[in-house]
């Protein structure tokens, strides 16, 4: 979405990627009023990760995908 744009809904999800394999949370929306040039958060990921592995945000609605942040556990 354009900053100062026609506005619209912002739709994404997390995915994460662990031993347990890949998971994807519920989506998310963000309302984003038409001529509306304020920044916008997204609602956080909390969980525990049973290894190594990464997380990605990625929207939906428009396509886009922010690259995968990758971790390590500590022992």
């Amino acid at each position: 979405m354009q900053a100062g744009g026609p506005g619209g809904t912002v739709q994404y999800h997390w995915t994460r990627k662990d031993l347990n394999g890949t998971a994807v949370s519920v989506t998310y929306s963000i309302v984003i009023a038409a001529g509306d040039t304020a920044a916008h958060s997204v609602v956080t990921d909390s969980w525990t990760p049973a290894s190594a592995g990464t997380e990605q945000l990625v929207f939906t609605i428009p396509g886009f995908a922010v690259t995968p942040q990758s971790w390590t556990c500590r022992t």
